[in-house]
């Protein structure tokens, strides 16, 4: 389950949005298909799942919290527990810092 991108960055439901006939708008029934029959699947928060991410996401951007690292955090454990993970992995990309 993923997101869409907040401030300047895409996120990963936009990004796929820009593949002609991928479709990100399914609802659980197909989610579920699609893990059952080829074991993977890709979906957007909706308002049965993870209804409150959905409401925090819009937060976060109109208070200029976009880039708060706990709520990153909890926006995409969030959608992962909801969608009935029990493993969670998380790539987490870290720019280098120069030393002073």
């Amino acid at each position: 389950m993923s997101g869409r991108g907040l401030g300047f960055t895409g996120g990963t439901v936009d990004k796929l949005e820009s593949i002609p006939g991928y479709k990100t708008d399914i609802d659980i029934h197909k989610f579920v298909e699609n893990v059952e029959k080829i074991g993977i699947s890709m979906i957007s928060q909706t308002l049965n799942l993870a209804p409150a991410d959905k409401k925090l996401y819009s937060l976060r951007d109109s208070i200029a919290c976009v880039e708060s690292i706990p709520l990153i955090a909890s926006s995409i454990m969030s959608k992962k527990i909801a969608s009935g993970a029990q493993k969670i992995v998380i790539d987490v990309t870290c720019r280098k810092t120069e030393l002073l």
